[in-house]
């Protein structure tokens, strides 16, 4: 199953633009001769300005705009094929031409294809860090082949999307880097190196061999053996072999484990598509919120330990970052349409909700009822370049990749956000998803007749009137110039976490649903990692509590105004069965839970709205329940 291209794609939902509109300014507002200043100062180049701060000042210095030029690549791609925004579209084509133009630079003076924007320890010695990981030099190390692979793959979506001059060269050149590298490793050194996060290099490599194959069949097997060089199969089934065996374990640097070894599956008797089937399956089935996001500081937590593990620390947005992507790799090798759902919960949600009401992006996404997302600033001067900035740069710039596929005449609709897709022929396909109304339309500019294949997502109530029992898609053929409208109605789902039968939340249709907490006691935080923060304060209705964390440590708390009182006479099974009919639609997408009392036995009413609305506020998802 292939995905259309992103130039081919032009999103209309609001929503969605306007968080595609803010990842644009950051864009445009990033100044490549900082950028560029750690490369340079590696190289021994002067350079004019200082590099940004924080992370990207640092011995990680380089992944973060690595992401950027993957995203500055994508949004050349989507600008492309677009009617307005051609003023940005060339700033960002001169932007990436001087991002190349300066690294090729670097690469030069260096002689060797290396690029790294890291604080130089050694001038003698530029690629100090990386010897001190094989156990060859003494030097201070964070994640030297992390911070790599971001930039490696930045250089490949330049060359890949964009087409931007020179990409492909600093590319290969820093491949070839990479290959020598690999190729001096004994196994002992190999599994040193490989206990440090790194990435997603055989991602990377996998796919330059991939991109070369027709071209130069010999270099591409070069690339794909030094890609198997990150491959680990023994830890992917030790990891899948026995119970709670991910606890504790980096979720952020698992997930590109499974991905990278994925995107060398080739061989449908080999045990890379069933190793990340599975893992997929355990990440999803017991250790993923409704929203999509996966653990807590960073880590993941024992299987379906959900509640237990409930803080202002969990859901790492780059974490999810990383599952969908794994999830639209094992779409396009399966077509299975679970991979898609995933997809949707977490763009909705973990996703939307991940970018600042004025801008800015999020690291953690507290499951914890009563805290916050904390945002990053929206300025690049001000920001602290946190790997899940990094993220945010790509998935903003990129949305338009996961709504449609082309496969053998057949246009595959995955996702239902309001969009145009424009075929080769010059025929454009619109649709249009109108939530507030339950309508749906599909409609053909041009003189083509189509094939429509339109996923018929599970959240619809009336999915039953629209397909025969147990499939998954609505197939007809639209004809030139025809428009086919859909009615739908959206269901009203219990959510519930599996270690705590007492624990309720709501969803409406794709949108996870909470309650506004206010912003009380707003604006305190407390350190949890290298400059990053999380919320210091829980704060629900008039209550509060502070809650220390360390790196790696989190301290749950739980407050009395969390426990609600079932309605009267209601049981917890009961209510299960009858929960709509204490539900009061107060607006398109928001309602009132009544019928309910506090901790003190007095009535109260929750308003529910949408969870990526609530960007400037306390929420809450989950609360407890009992008769």
């Amino acid at each position: 199953m292939q995905r259309a291209a992103l130039q081919k794609v032009h999103l209309t939902d609001p929503l969605w633009i306007e968080a595609m509109n803010k990842n644009f300014t950051f864009l445009s507002e990033m100044d490549d001769e900082r950028v560029l200043s750690g490369f340079r100062k590696t190289a021994g180049i002067p350079s004019e300005k200082e590099p940004y701060g924080f992370w990207e000042n640092s011995l990680i210095a380089g992944h973060a705009v690595g992401h950027y030029f993957s995203a500055l690549a994508m949004a050349i791609a989507v600008l492309s094929g677009s009617e307005e925004g051609s003023d940005l579209l060339s700033e960002f084509k001169r932007k990436a031409d001087m991002v190349v133009n300066g690294l090729r630079e670097c690469q030069k003076a260096l002689g060797n294809g290396f690029l790294s924007a890291a604080t130089v320890q050694d001038p003698d010695n530029v690629e100090i860090q990386f010897d001190a990981l094989e156990g060859k030099a003494e030097a201070q190390t964070w994640v030297p082949w992390y911070a790599l692979h971001k930039v490696l793959q930045g250089l490949i979506d330049l060359w890949k999307y964009s087409h931007t001059k020179g990409a492909k060269e600093a590319a290969l050149d820093l491949a070839d880097w990479v290959t020598a590298r690999v190729g001096k490793w004994d196994e002992p050194t190999r599994k040193k190196v490989l206990s440090v996060e790194y990435g997603g290099m055989n991602d990377s490599l996998y796919q330059i061999s991939r991109l070369l194959k027709e071209e130069d069949p010999q270099k591409a097997e070069i690339y794909k053996k030094a890609a198997a060089k990150f491959d680990e199969p023994e830890l992917y089934k030790e990891l899948l072999g026995f119970k709670n065996r991910l606890r504790g374990v980096h979720a952020n640097a698992t997930i590109p484990k499974f991905l990278g070894y994925l995107q060398g599956y080739e061989d449908p008797s080999d045990d890379k598509l069933d190793l990340a089937r599975r893992f997929w399956d355990l990440v999803v089935s017991f250790h993923t919120y409704a929203t999509g996001g996966i653990g807590d500081m960073e880590h993941f937590f024992g299987d379906g330990m959900l509640d237990s593990s409930r803080t202002q620390c969990n859901a790492e947005s780059c974490c999810c970052y990383n599952m969908m992507k794994l999830s639209q790799m094992l779409f396009e090798i399966t077509e299975d349409p679970k991979y898609l759902d995933y997809i949707e919960k977490a763009l909705w949600n973990a996703k939307l909700g991940s970018v600042g009401p004025s801008g800015g992006y999020s690291y953690f996404n507290p499951m914890g009822t009563g805290y916050y997302r904390l945002y990053s600033p929206a300025k690049p001067a001000e920001n602290p370049f946190w790997c899940c900035v990094g993220t945010a740069l790509e998935d903003f710039a990129k949305i338009g990749d996961q709504i449609f596929y082309e496969e053998n005449g057949v246009i595959t609709i995955a996702q239902w956000i309001s969009s145009e897709l424009a075929l080769e022929s010059g025929t454009k396909v619109s649709l249009c998803v109108d939530f507030k109304n339950g309508k749906l339309s599909i409609s053909s500019e041009g003189n083509d007749d189509l094939k429509i294949r339109l996923r018929i997502p599970r959240w619809i109530r009336n999915r039953d009137e629209l397909l025969p029992d147990n499939e998954d898609y609505l197939c007809f053929s639209l004809g030139a110039k025809e428009r086919k409208t859909i009615g739908f109605t959206m269901q009203m789902k219990m959510l519930s976490l599996p270690d705590n039968s007492e624990v309720i939340g709501f969803s409406y249709g794709p949108f996870v649903l909470c309650v506004p907490l206010g912003n009380e006691k707003w604006g305190e935080s407390a350190g949890a990692g290298i400059d990053v923060y999380a919320p210091a304060w829980k704060s629900v209705f008039g209550a509060s509590v502070k809650s220390d964390i360390t790196y790696g440590k989190t301290n749950r708390a739980i407050l009395d105004r969390e426990f609600l009182k079932l309605p009267k006479g209601e049981t917890l099974d009961s209510f299960r069965t009858h929960f709509e009919e204490y539900m009061e639609k107060t607006a398109d997408l928001s309602f009132r839970l009544q019928g309910f009392s506090d901790h003190e036995g007095k009535p109260i009413e929750l308003d529910l709205v949408p969870y990526y609305s609530t960007g400037n506020e306390r929420y809450g998802i989950y609360w407890y329940v009992h008769s």
